[in-house]
């Protein structure tokens, strides 16, 4: 059983779907006279990005946009997560030899590292090596705008490489899930109590002020 299969122009965006040269448009701020006001747009270019979103929600998406590609569906935007080469990220990172043995086998909920992608698994005939992504760095592009972006033909322009089989998509998106389900505490378990730091009494009533 293969991890990826090949997805060809014309069909819908899947989740665990693999889009190459993906663009991201962020506002350009007026940074010296007057930090709020936008004054441009800004293209972001991602090599390699994951679509996070929903299956089913991408679906039924797909249905309205092939009578109306630039309809307002209940989908706004699509969440994609970059995904670069996976030795790339860890040199960036500072990743140890320690820490990248759990981040390699998936033991880190921040990271999901994604196998090399052969060439018979690829709409471009030329495979990837394996892939990192850092759940930290998510972004949405409006769901118009990818289809925009993926319906343009160049040399330089997005192109649609492969998607993640199931189980691993579903896998891929339990581990984002997860990820997004963190819930900070004001101390570690671990911490001994004549160490933690002396939290404020919920019951008690509020200062005057």
């Amino acid at each position: 059983m293969g991890i990826y299969r090949p997805v060809q122009a014309g069909q819908r965006l899947f989740q665990g779907e693999v889009v190459e040269r993906l663009l991201e448009w962020a506002p350009q701020y007026d940074n010296d006279a007057a930090p709020q006001r936008i004054i441009g747009v800004r293209a972001i270019r991602h090599d390699f990005v994951i679509v996070l979103s929903q299956d089913c929600d991408l679906e039924k998406d797909w249905r309205i946009r092939q009578n109306q590609p630039l309809a307002e569906t209940g989908l706004k935007s699509v969440i994609f997560c970059p995904a670069l080469p996976a030795e790339e990220l860890r040199q960036q990172q500072g990743l140890t030899s320690k820490k990248w043995e759990v981040v390699r086998q998936n033991k880190d909920e921040r990271y999901s590292y994604l196998a090399e992608i052969p060439a018979n698994a690829d709409s471009a005939n030329e495979g990837t090596g394996a892939l990192l992504l850092d759940m930290m760095g998510y972004f949405t592009v409006r769901t118009e705008e990818v289809y925009r972006q993926l319906r343009i033909n160049g040399a330089d322009t997005p192109r649609r490489r492969c998607t993640l089989e199931t189980p691993w998509a579903e896998h891929l998106q339990l581990r984002f899930s997860i990820y997004q389900c963190r819930i900070g505490l004001p101390c570690d378990h671990f911490v001994k109590e004549s160490e933690r730091p002396q939290l404020p009494d919920p019951a008690a009533p509020p200062p005057a002020v």
